[in-house]
């Protein structure tokens, strides 16, 4: 009989344990792309079986009447898939300016979403300020929209337009032609007065200036034509917001103008980036060795409840890259990548950046990009200006568009003293030269860093990289790791009153009560920000196990001493354990850490059987997928039952561990799992253990606390209802990792439990895609219907990462697909009431100083503070309320907006509804600041990426210290994706072998938490 304790021969005496540890199966799959990926997903109704995208679920849909087919009866695609949509005006001007969702829509009459029904009328009244500054009046006079064009048209470019319009012909044209002007810096101008015939036309010769300088061959002659388009009336903009005519092209245009308006001073003294600015003396600070944070002002116009046009300003913090060399900046993430190449230099660094031998499919020796050069590929799109002796005053942006790698330059890779282009002699000739002999004969000096890469540029050129300057305010898109996260949020993060002083020094740089562009066009922006008329809701009791309550007041927190949660585990714990993966602590340690968590469950009301078994499994036995079967083995060897919960204690944070831990146990063993860092066992602090009690029960099928209600029945349901909430999450900038899709469904009447689901979601597809719903939906609406005997009757959809022009989108596709569903199971049709919930925003609550009534100690607003008025939309039904107490910095609250609503709910009622259970949030003691159920389907995109049909040895450098992986870059993990392909579906939770009980549970339990 082999030794329970021995990872490496233990096996389970259970049969059907020791069948599902011995499967080939690391989680970490190995099977090709595109291959079978198990029988989780089910065929999409009307799809072929085996497909993963197939044809929509149903009947082939029929062609509307009158439309035209071919002579054999089929209809085509009313556009060209091969080429990409241009974007439409109002999706352009929707990244400037905060526009409503009726904004986007292709006509008029296409839909129209849910009007304000009221407001509330049950919180306590209070005013809060808002950071928005309303625009007090504007003149109803005329004004000028002008079409700019340029020819030759082929150099139609932004850069060169701007050139153009500052040029000193067209400016004395304006200064003639009297009053301000206004460009958008490409094919758009406007002026507070009319020009003669309604158009001009100018030569302009941007050569003219410097005759010396000419290019050979190039010529800077250019025709500029400036007319008038229409006349834009900001008129239209107030009669919208009073509810006199519906949104069309006129108050379109006048919000552009505004727009425009409003950012043209600002952008000559400041530097603009989108929707911010940035003075160039802005405070600033470095988060790493190539990156810096700014800090800037957010500045937005937006439609007001209060029948005003709005200006939003806020603070903006950005991460940008250091202005330095090209060469210093490849150097420094050199040294940060690799802590053995931390102190190297530029001769080290240029043997690494060398190509490095493979063997290609036919055996062949080929050079490759070194670990080195491929880390260069972040730098491509930055700009740069060239500076070096008889350059050192221009200011000529180019861009980075590759590093040179051929195989042609062998061994060495390409530098530049074996890079060659034809040059371009006087005499117009044209003679092949080395990037390092054409400074050294055009400039009189040699390279410095002769064996360094050479830029490649959007334009042609070729550039040695220590001459490459990136140029000022270069945002840095990738995401911040965990140290410049850390920096950042020292450098971001500010109490209330601090935010509060920033923002109205931000407004005093807009200088918008004084900007002269707003007063000739008889704009009037007010100096004070907004007070609003608020409400503060009341808050719930929370109740426990035993009819114990507990009230938290406005404090917005409890403790869980001395209670008992409201529903224990489901099933008694008979088998469970805690694997200590290699040397992250002592086995005593672990013991005693296991006793006390043992104990504190007891205490909080876990229904246990069996102690906490401690094993340890030593990183000789491989990776981590070996140890989770290890730890598997051993723990159900001894219990001689599956394990219903797996504790795994490791060394450190990592990223890569965890994820190959949690692809083991869901996707591989079926069973709930707690990765703890060794730091946590070795301290074992009283509240820490709660904590992870809370994340346990809830995994396995418990429920901690639920909003008081004074009856038996809940006050919020008064029938059959289902919460749904719904999140697409995209991977960081530069990662070829798909978008996920995520569902959680409430399960019970209270909804304190919610069952959730995962799937792969095309490429940044914005929108729920049907076979992604059609995946989740079906088991989850089956299970809730199993539990209660009924179908729900009115379903919540709680919508999380929309942007209002994708408003239209959720209606009319995800809608349709979860009528579909009730359909496809025999329910009937129930009330829909669908509400986007958002935090990406920059409306911020500002109580009165020292009003303990409105704010707390650190002056953010209250749990519960309800905004309905002023920053609103006029029109529509939406909101934003605080619900969480801020733990650092200012408190933003959620935007909500119910853009459907057939069952009429009331405004109490919904925003009640909404606020009290941000209380039952399963591993908080405070209240959360969104609604659990798009918070639960946010945890369950970012988790099961973890279930990726990816083998973990892709994501991983290869080498490095037993058991602490480090991970490779996103760019290097996939090959290029075809986008017209979708992306492989994720690993099912559980595998063949499994008992159906166990996979059931698994699918339905809160895995996620």
């Amino acid at each position: 009989m082999s030794d329970p304790q021995d990872p490496r021969s233990g096996t389970p005496r259970n049969p059907d344990v020791e069948r599902v540890s011995e499967m080939n199966l690391d989680g970490a799959s190995d099977r090709p792309r595109g291959s079978a990926a198990g029988s989780h997903r089910g065929s999409v109704p009307g799809s072929h079986a085996g497909s993963h995208r197939g044809s929509q679920a149903g009947s082939p849909t029929k062609a509307p009447a009158g439309a035209k087919t071919s002579s054999f009866g089929v209809q085509p695609m009313g556009y060209d898939p091969a080429v990409e949509k241009k974007p439409r005006p109002v999706d352009i001007i929707g990244k400037r300016v905060d526009l409503p969702a009726d904004a986007y829509l292709e006509h008029a009459g296409k839909s129209r979403f849910t009007p304000r029904p009221g407001f509330n009328t049950q919180g306590k009244p209070i005013q809060v300020q808002l950071n928005i500054f309303p625009v007090m009046g504007f003149e109803t006079g005329n004004i000028y929209q002008y079409d700019v064009s340029v020819s030759p048209a082929e150099k139609e470019t932004k850069p060169l337009m701007k050139k153009l319009w500052h040029s000193e012909p067209v400016q004395k044209i304006l200064i003639n032609a009297g009053g301000k002007w206004l460009h958008d810096g490409y094919k758009l101008a406007w002026s507070s007065k009319p020009v003669d015939r309604n158009e001009f036309r100018v030569t302009i010769d941007l050569d003219a200036d410097k005759p010396n300088n000419r290019r050979v061959g190039g010529t800077g002659v250019y025709f500029l034509k400036v007319k008038q388009s229409t006349v834009v009336k900001l008129e239209y903009l107030h009669q919208y917001v009073q509810g006199k005519i519906g949104w069309d092209n006129h108050v379109l245009e006048g919000m552009n103008f505004f727009d425009h308006c409003m950012r043209q001073g600002p952008s000559e003294r400041m530097i603009p980036i989108k929707r911010n600015f940035y003075p160039r003396d802005s405070q600033s600070m470095e988060l790493s060795r190539v990156v810096e944070v700014h800090k800037g002002y957010y500045a937005a116009a937006r439609l007001g409840e209060a029948k005003k046009l709005m200006i939003n300003v806020d603070t903006a913090n950005t991460a940008f890259w250091q202005p330095k060399t090209i060469a210093e900046t490849g150097l420094r993430m050199f040294n940060e990548h690799n802590d053995k190449w931390s102190n190297w230099g530029y001769v080290e660094w240029a043997e690494q950046l060398r190509p490095v031998p493979v063997k290609d499919k036919q055996g062949r020796t080929m050079a490759a990009p070194s670990e080195a050069f491929n880390l260069l590929r972040r730098l491509q799109k930055v700009k740069f200006v060239v500076k070096h002796r008889g350059k050192m005053h221009e200011e000529k942006p180019y861009s980075i568009k590759e590093f040179v790698f051929e195989q042609r330059y062998g061994p060495d890779g390409g530098n530049s003293q074996n890079v060659t282009f034809s040059k371009k002699m006087p005499d117009g000739s044209t003679q092949d030269t080395t990037v390092w002999q054409h400074y050294k004969d055009r400039y009189g000096f040699r390279l410095q860093y002769p064996k360094l890469p050479i830029i490649a540029t959007t334009r042609g050129g070729l550039f040695p990289m220590e001459l490459c300057n990136i140029a000022d305010f270069q945002r840095y898109p990738f995401k911040l790791d965990p140290v410049q996260t850390a920096q950042m949020i020292k450098f971001a993060v500010t109490r209330p009153a601090k935010r509060k002083a920033d923002i109205m020094q931000g407004f005093q740089h807009l200088n918008y009560v004084k900007d002269p562009y707003l007063a000739e066009f008889g704009i009037k922006v007010s100096g004070n920000m907004q007070i609003t008329n608020a409400r503060l809701l009341k808050n719930p009791e929370i109740a426990f196990a035993g009819n114990t309550k507990h009230n938290p007041g406005v404090s917005g927190r409890w403790d869980l001493r001395g209670k008992r949660f409201l529903e224990p585990n489901q099933n008694q714990i008979i088998s469970w354990g805690l694997a200590v993966c290699g040397n992250s602590c002592t086995k005593q340690e672990a013991e005693a850490f296991a006793s006390k968590f043992s104990q504190t469950y007891r205490n909080h009301g876990g229904n246990i059987k069996a102690n906490l078994l401690v094993v340890n499994v030593p990183f000789s036995v491989g990776d981590y997928g070996e140890i989770c079967k290890a730890a598997w083995n051993q723990i159900g060897s001894h219990f001689k039952s599956f394990p219903q919960m797996i504790f795994l204690v490791v060394p450190n944070k990592n990223s890569l561990v965890y994820e190959r831990i949690k692809k083991n146990m869901d996707c591989r063993f079926c069973v709930p799992s707690q990765v703890m860092q060794a730091g946590h066992v070795k301290k074992a602090n009283g509240q820490y253990m709660s904590n992870v009690a809370m994340k346990v029960n809830a995994k396995l099928g418990g429920i901690t606390c639920k909003v008081a209600s004074v009856g038996q029945a809940n006050p919020f349901f008064q029938c059959p209802t289902m919460i749904i909430g719904v999140d697409v999450s995209h991977a960081a900038p530069g990662s070829g990792q798909p978008s996920m899709a995520a569902m959680s469904v409430s399960l019970d009447k209270n909804a304190t439990r919610y069952a959730a689901g995962c799937e792969t979601n095309g490429w940044r597809d914005e929108v729920l895609l049907s076979t992604a719903c059609h995946t989740i939906f079906p088991r989850l609406l089956k299970h809730w219907i199993g539990i209660h005997k009924v179908a729900p009757q009115h379903v919540y959809y709680l919508r999380d990462g929309v942007a209002e022009g994708q408003f239209q989108a959720v209606l009319e596709d995800e809608l349709k697909e979860i009528y579909r569903i009730f359909r496809e199971v025999n329910a009937p049709k129930p009330k829909l009431t669908v509400i986007i919930a958002t935090k990406r925003h920059h409306i911020r609550f500002f109580p009165k100083p020292n009003d303990q009534s409105t704010g707390d100690r650190n002056a953010n607003p209250l749990p519960g503070t309800l905004v309905e008025r002023d920053a609103t939309h006029p029109h529509h039904f939406d909101f934003y309320l605080c619900s969480h107490v801020a733990i650092q910095g200012t408190a933003r609250p959620v935007h909500y907006q119910v853009i459907y609503d057939d069952a009429n709910v009331k405004p109490d009622l919904l925003q009640a509804m909404i606020y009290q259970q941000c209380y039952q949030y399963a591993r908080s003691t405070t209240p959360v600041s969104l609604h659990p159920a798009v918070y639960y389907a946010h945890l369950v995109s970012n988790r099961a990426r973890a279930h990726e049909d990816i083998h973990a040895s892709q994501k991983e450098n290869v080498g490095g210290k037993e058991g602490h992986p480090t991970a490779k870059h996103p760019s290097e993990v996939r090959s290029e994706h075809n986008k017209s392909s979708e992306p492989a579906p994720l690993l099912a939770m559980g595998t063949e072998g499994m008992p159906r009980e166990r996979v059931a549970f698994m699918n339905t339990t809160m895995w996620y938490i």
